[in-house]
């Protein structure tokens, strides 16, 4: 037996390891368990090769989505650069600077791939822009992002597929 780790990994990571560590036991011969292993791996190929068009925002966030609990309150972590520091900064920009001052913060991100000359570190957008307002979602992607390039139409909250770093 072994231990999978868990703090820090995707959803999808976790998800996927459950699926197809169960599929090892299946088949009756080495064929079989390949196949039934290589079924699930390609399901989940499928979603991150279609950007998870068959899946709702809600659920496609749910499973690109890193969360990560600040143990420290923003200004201890002055001068360091880290995803979960981008969007605690960002989530004060956009839900005010008292509302992110003590430890303990939930900081649930994705990674955007703009703007394209940024570290990661320098690339993360809090979730929770994509249930604000269709003009505040906007406003502030554009102001994180550069151009957001999303499909959808300037009354709806641009689709996560369009900010989110797929490669």
């Amino acid at each position: 037996g072994f231990e999978v780790k868990r703090r820090g990994e995707l959803k999808l990571i976790k998800v996927f390891q459950a699926e197809v560590f169960d599929k090892f036991l299946a088949g009756g011969t080495l064929v079989e368990c390949y196949d039934a292993v290589a079924s699930v791996a390609n399901r989940w190929l499928d979603l991150l090769d279609t950007q998870g068009t068959d899946l709702t925002d809600e659920e496609l966030i749910e499973h690109i989505s890193e969360a990560t609990t600040m143990s420290k309150g923003l200004e201890e972590y002055e001068g360091r650069k880290s995803c979960p520091i981008t969007c605690a900064k960002r989530l004060g920009q956009f839900l005010g600077d008292e509302r992110i001052k003590d430890k303990g913060l939930n900081c649930k991100y994705v990674i955007a791939k703009r703007p394209e000359n940024q570290p990661t570190s320098e690339r993360a957008i809090p979730v929770s822009i994509f249930s604000a307002e269709p003009s505040v979602a906007r406003a502030y992607l554009r102001k994180w992002c550069g151009d957001i390039g999303t499909s959808r139409g300037a009354s709806e909250v641009p689709d996560v597929r369009d900010i989110v770093d797929w490669d």
